[in-house]
């Protein structure tokens, strides 16, 4: 990654970004800190603490229940039960508990709508060529607010997979999906900006990238075992859900461990190292081989009208993108070069690359196909 700004104009558009980023994001956390003070506040003064206590009230407490009474294991279960299903039917989960779950959800739904206006404003960057440099400020702000600032959870993959809960009828609040589904109509008008731009998972691997170490997973072959390894993870993943009805990957999940430094298990730690290992070589291993927030948003290409790269322009077979293109979306074959708008994470190397400026942002449809083939279009 490259972060020194072309001018001074985009010094200037850094400073502005960064400020827009940071208040942003900081606001709804702070914003919910105030009214939980101020909730607690009132809670606390609604007892008045030197009410003079009498000798009645002390056995008018212990009146009700009878310490000596039989112990029924049928109403315990029961009343859990009952708890749990209707946090009302209790004093225990009654109107303050609910209370503050509204407020949780309310707080996470902020922070999501957030993320995703963010995403769609990086959609309207990455056109510009003055202003796809801020992507590196985007990247390390992704893994320094979502990463290590909210600990990387919750993030797509666990919206992406409690739509799945929700559809096996489980009772799964709408906030938590909103994440996932909102993505779906960004990326069909931007792009997949999401990977290539704001992804605090992404963002982390690429930093971690040292490039021209080992020209590992490069080829045609490994390309193929990588997409099929990922279709291999989602086939897992939807079936653990249908099974167990539970989201389990929070449990193992590395890059979980790696923002947070902590992991309730060994497996944790252990992927996590095999994360660090592979990135180093690797350019986003995570994202090409396991994440299916990516497989399934690179779907959205193949729907007409979608945002996708395509050839508006000439081409000179130059192979200069696709040695540009380091998450090999674009594949060098003998005689021309291959786009996968699938495999696309919008980070507009390309773009910037070509010699010809034969590349632009199109709309999928009869002219241009999710999948490009890149020939030359002038006699050498």
């Amino acid at each position: 990654m490259r972060f020194t700004p072309r001018r001074t104009t985009n010094q200037s558009n850094l400073i502005l970004f960064s400020i827009i980023f940071i208040i942003f994001f900081i606001s709804p956390s702070l914003t919910s800190h105030i009214c939980a003070e101020q909730t607690v506040e009132v809670t606390e003064t609604s007892e008045d603490e030197f009410e003079e206590f009498t000798e009645d009230d002390r056995l008018e407490e212990f009146s009700d229940d009878d310490e000596f009474e039989e112990f029924d294991e049928t109403k315990e279960k029961s009343g859990n039960l009952d708890c749990a299903s209707n946090p009302n039917s209790c004093s225990g989960c009654g109107p303050g508990v609910k209370s503050r779950e509204q407020m949780y959800l309310k707080k996470a739904l902020d922070w999501t709508l957030g993320i995703l206006g963010f995403t769609l404003l990086t959609g309207v960057l990455v056109r510009f060529r003055s202003l796809r440099n801020l992507r590196g400020f985007f990247l390390i702000g992704s893994i320094s607010i979502l990463g290590f600032y909210k600990g990387a959870c919750p993030c797509p993959i666990s919206s992406f997979s409690n739509l799945f809960l929700a559809g096996f009828g489980v009772d799964i609040p709408w906030q938590h999906l909103v994440w996932f589904l909102g993505l779906i109509p960004i990326t069909y008008l931007v792009g997949k900006v999401w990977c290539g731009w704001i992804c605090h998972l992404g963002a982390l691997q690429e930093v971690l990238f040292i490039p021209g170490r080992l020209n590992v997973f490069k080829g045609d072959r490994a390309q193929r075992i990588m997409k099929i390894f990922r279709w291999l993870l989602l086939a897992t993943l939807i079936t653990q859900l249908l099974i167990t009805k539970t989201y389990m990957f929070d449990k193992i999940d590395p890059f979980r461990v790696a923002f947070n430094l902590l992991s309730i298990n060994t497996t944790g730690w252990i992927l996590l190292g095999l994360l660090i290992i592979s990135s180093l070589f690797i350019y986003r291993p995570f994202c090409r081989s396991a994440c299916p927030i990516g497989l399934v948003l690179g779907w959205v290409s193949n729907i007409p009208g979608a945002s996708i790269i395509g050839v508006k322009g000439e081409c000179r077979n130059c192979k200069v993108c696709s040695n540009a293109c380091k998450v090999d979306a674009i594949h060098r074959y003998e005689k021309y070069s291959l786009l996968d708008n699938k495999e696309c994470i919008a980070c507009g190397d390309c773009l910037d690359t070509c010699p010809k400026k034969g590349l632009a942002f199109v709309r999928s449809g009869k002219t241009h196909k999710s999948v490009v083939k890149y020939e030359n279009t002038d006699a050498r």
